[in-house]
This record gives C-alpha cells, sequence and structure tokens, in this order.
C-alpha cells in the first residue's frame, strides 16, 4: 500500500532588493522561478526599508512555510533570524552582501541554480545562536574598536554598502583613534581588566579578509571571545596583517577564551553580525535553541 505523498516544500524568500549593488530583486525573482522549476512553492518578498526583514520574519511565524531564505548581505540574515519566533525553523541564505561572512564560513553557493539546488534538497546544518540582550546573532558581537568603526558607518552611509565604503568609516576610526578600557567576566568567574576591545564570535572569518585565532569553530556550540588589550594603531595595524596572514594567535596582546556567557563592562560601541547595536555594558550568552541552517550536503556537520 502507498503511503501519502509528501506535502509539497513551501519557501519564503526574504530579500533585500538593493542589495549585490541593486541584483537583489532580481536575483529573488530568479531564485524564486528556478525553485518553483523543482517543484518547490517559492514566494519572493521585497524588503523596503530596514527592519522590514524582520517583521516579515516575524510575520511568517504563523504561516505553513517549511523554511525562510534571507537573500542579501550578514545583515539581512540577522534580521531574519531575529524576527523568526522560532529561531530553530529551517533557514537558507542567498550571499548578496559585502563580505558574506555565514556563506564563507558554511560554503553556500553564490550562482542561483547552485542554491536552488541546495534549497530544494533541504539539508541543514545546526548552529548555535548568540544573544546580546535580547538581539539573536549568528557571526559576532564586537565592542570597542570593531564598533566603532560600524557606528561610524552607520552615521555616515546611503544607498547600498560596497567594500569600498568600509574605507572611510576604518580611516576615520584610525584617525580619531577612539580608547576603550573594558572589562570581561565569564561565566567561570574569571574576570579580565584593562581590555581595548572585546570579539565575540561563532566563525573563523572577520569580514571575509581576516582569520581569526585556529581554534574558533563553528560546530563548537560555544561562544568564542577574543581579548584585545594593544592600544597603539600600530599594534592594531599588526594585528590585521597576522589575521590577513592566518597568523593571529593568543599571545600578550590577545587572550582568547570560550564560554557560554560572559560581561563586558565600560563604555564602547557594539556592533552586531556588522550593524550598529548600541554601547556596552553588554550581557552576552547563548540561546537554548540552535539554527538549522541549509548547506549543501557536504557542509552538513558529521
Amino acid at each position: 500500500m502507498n503511503g501519502s505523498p509528501s506535502p509539497q516544500r513551501r519557501l519564503l524568500l526574504v530579500c533585500n532588493p538593493i542589495a549585490g549593488g541593486g541584483r537583489g530583486r532580481v536575483i529573488g525573482e530568479q531564485l524564486a522561478e528556478a525553485l518553483r522549476a523543482r517543484g518547490v512553492a517559492a514566494e519572493c518578498y521585497l524588503t523596503s526599508a530596514a527592519g522590514d526583514g524582520q517583521l516579515r520574519a516575524r510575520a511568517a511565524g504563523s504561516e505553513p512555510w517549511h523554511a525562510l531564505v534571507a537573500i542579501g548581505g550578514d545583515g539581512t540574515i540577522n534580521e531574519v533570524l531575529n524576527g523568526m519566533p522560532d529561531p530553530s525553523r529551517p533557514l537558507g541564505v542567498f550571499p548578496l552582501g559585502t563580505a558574506n561572512v555565514l556563506a564563507v564560513e558554511l560554503g553556500l553557493p553564490r550562482r542561483v541554480e547552485a542554491a536552488a539546488d541546495m534549497l530544494a534538497a533541504g539539508h541543514t546544518r545546526a548552529l548555535a545562536i548568540g544573544r546580546c540582550g535580547e538581539r539573536r546573532f549568528l557571526l559576532f558581537c564586537g565592542i570597542g574598536v570593531d564598533g566603532a568603526v560600524v557606528k561610524r558607518l552607520s552615521e555616515v552611509r546611503t544607498g547600498t554598502l560596497g567594500k569600498r565604503k568600509w574605507a572611510g568609516p576604518i580611516l576615520h576610526t584610525v584617525w580619531h583613534w577612539p580608547q576603550f578600557s573594558l572589562r570581561a567576566t565569564f561565566a567561570d568567574g574569571e574576570v579580565l581588566d584593562d581590555l581595548s576591545s572585546v570579539l565575540v564570535t561563532r566563525v573563523k572569518n572577520y569580514g571575509g579578509v581576516l582569520h581569526l585565532t585556529p581554534d574558533v569553530s563553528c560546530d563548537s556550540g560555544l561562544l568564542h571571545v577574543l581579548c584585545f588589550r594593544q592600544r597603539a594603531r600600530a599594534a592594531w595595524l599588526w594585528q590585521g596583517l597576522r589575521g590577513i596572514c592566518r597568523r593571529m594567535r593568543a599571545g600578550r596582546n590577545l587572550v582568547v577564551r570560550t564560554t557560554t556567557s560572559l560581561r563586558v563592562d565600560g563604555d564602547a560601541p557594539l556592533q552586531l553580525d556588522g550593524d550598529f547595536a548600541g554601547t556596552s555594558p553588554a550581557a552576552i550568552d547563548l540561546l537554548g535553541q540552535t539554527a538549522q541552517l541549509i548547506v549543501p550536503e557536504t557542509q552538513r556537520a558529521r
């Protein structure tokens, strides 16, 4: 006796139309059509303003989608993740941002046909979700120098982003060179004082350019915390060069810890997944649920 047929997969594509230098709308429509050709019911929703993706993802919580798909940069992914009433619902990504950190980390395809194959197959990989206050993140919570760069970008940003548009905020930060004094208190009671910056990360690559310390793993289920002590511009530039060359290591100016939670005290700008998110102090921990990212079969965690 034959069983009942499997229900048709239904995917909601939440698309930032200005991502990818304005190619988001076209890519979203192409991806929806490619999915329909594979027997998947796909609807493409175009966002119209910052925060719109979060609102649409929240509304989708009561709708019968098998998965949501974020089309855009890491900021679009973060919006969708934060809007999902159930963050363990399958989440797909088509990368159209400047750095595409998550796509680099998970080996996600950047061609429409390959992405449609992956999304139609629906293989998932569980990733721990970080939380800063009430906001979730899959990549970073940065407090200090990188927070200052992102804050400056939010102040001068117009239109779509590109790598060239990061140059001004980076140079502005280097020229004015803010000094921060932060304290990190970890779940086990350890306290580190007089830190210039703290980077809480779930992934190894930063901005698609820098490679963080070798122990960082998105499959660890923990928060990896890089605590920087250096203050001079030259020391920061040297650390960046080491990251580009895959030589960043713990040492006198860089203390590395893994934890389930921490608190960062002190007054410094804060960024989450590349978006300005206010200032410290900040309480950071892991959400009880894990995200289920749709990935190529070869990238499923073993």
